[in-house]
């Protein structure tokens, strides 16, 4: 993966592109902030609605991991888990969790093709999700 990064920028670079120009991280915190501000309403709305909702589904899921180790074989094995799920992903409750959903929004927001892998990762926890019992995790005594 790193090496595809490489080749990519590298590309980008003989073409005559500044890929650090282009992301919204070239002007630091102030791109950050900038991205959230322009935002309209609806955008953010949905942004940290999608990221609270893959926070809580990557809980409820990690929940059953015990009892069920191909889930998080299957997470694992997806490019989110080590860019969204380390990341950020899990989000517990308080500021530190608030703080986790905010930078996994400004990445929805700012890092194209982000919010779409977000939606595929959804769609897998989901599925993953699915063939689980809704009760309450048994714990041994």
């Amino acid at each position: 993966m790193i090496e595809h990064i490489r080749a990519v920028q590298q590309e980008a670079e003989l073409a005559g592109i500044d890929v650090m120009a282009l992301s919204t991280l070239a002007d630091g915190l102030r791109g950050l902030v900038r991205t959230i501000e322009e935002a309209d309403d609806r955008t953010l709305c949905a942004a940290v609605r999608a990221c609270t909702r893959a926070s809580g589904t990557l809980e409820r899921l990690w929940e059953r991991a015990e009892e069920r180790p191909d889930i998080p074989q299957r997470l694992m094995a997806d490019v989110m888990w080590d860019q969204w799920a380390l990341a950020g992903g899990f989000a517990p409750c308080g500021t530190t969790g608030e703080i986790a959903i905010a930078m996994s929004t400004v990445q929805f927001l700012a890092t194209p093709g982000w919010a779409d892998d977000l939606h595929r990762y959804q769609a897998l926890m989901d599925g993953l999700l699915a063939t689980v019992p809704s009760g309450p995790v048994e714990t041994a005594s």
